[in-house]
């Protein structure tokens, strides 16, 4: 009498289809923190480009004005040139809010009340103050400092402000 024949078997035993499964879960769970890691860094960058834009407009704004004409007086609307102002504080002449929307990019000044006025979820809100300081660095020059806060976003949005400062020639009368 003959004794039957092993069978050899092929295919995969069970402990090695644990470990590919192991190995495929750990794979695509730094992949999703990776995507995660980069969406967070893609909307944090979309915030400072934005304050980057809206602190060289300002000082663009600053920098156009005639002094003469501006050194005295001021308001949220006329910019003031005298020296003031604060980076910490809102003071009056010295700070606005602009509005930014998300989608379109298209930013959008609260106090036109013809502009219309897109939906409120759509708004990405920032706030810029200024300060002038007078004979800084040296003599006859004006520094001009522009600060742009998030006031809108999550936590990550927010967590950056962008500063950025420029000097400019006083007139013949001084700063």
């Amino acid at each position: 009498m003959s004794t039957p024949k092993k069978r050899k078997q092929s295919g995969f035993a069970l402990i090695e289809v644990m470990i590919a499964i192991s190995i495929l879960a750990f794979g695509l769970l730094a992949l999703a923190a990776l995507l995660a890691q980069l969406f967070g860094n893609t909307t944090q960058s979309r915030y400072l480009g934005s304050e980057v834009m809206l602190a060289s407009e300002k000082l663009e704004d600053l920098n156009q004005l005639d002094y003469k004409t501006y050194k005295l007086g001021g308001t949220a609307a006329t910019p003031l040139l005298a020296s003031g102002g604060s980076l910490t504080a809102n003071n009056a002449t010295y700070f606005d809010q602009v509005q930014i929307s998300s989608r379109s990019g298209m930013v959008i000044d609260p106090t036109d009340k013809t502009a219309a006025a897109p939906a409120p979820n759509d708004l990405i809100t920032f706030q810029r103050r200024w300060v002038i300081e007078s004979d800084t660095p040296s003599p006859r020059v004006q520094r001009i400092t522009v600060i742009v806060i998030p006031l809108t976003g999550t936590a990550v949005e927010k967590a950056e402000t962008f500063q950025t400062s420029t000097v400019r020639p006083c007139d013949a009368s001084g700063c």
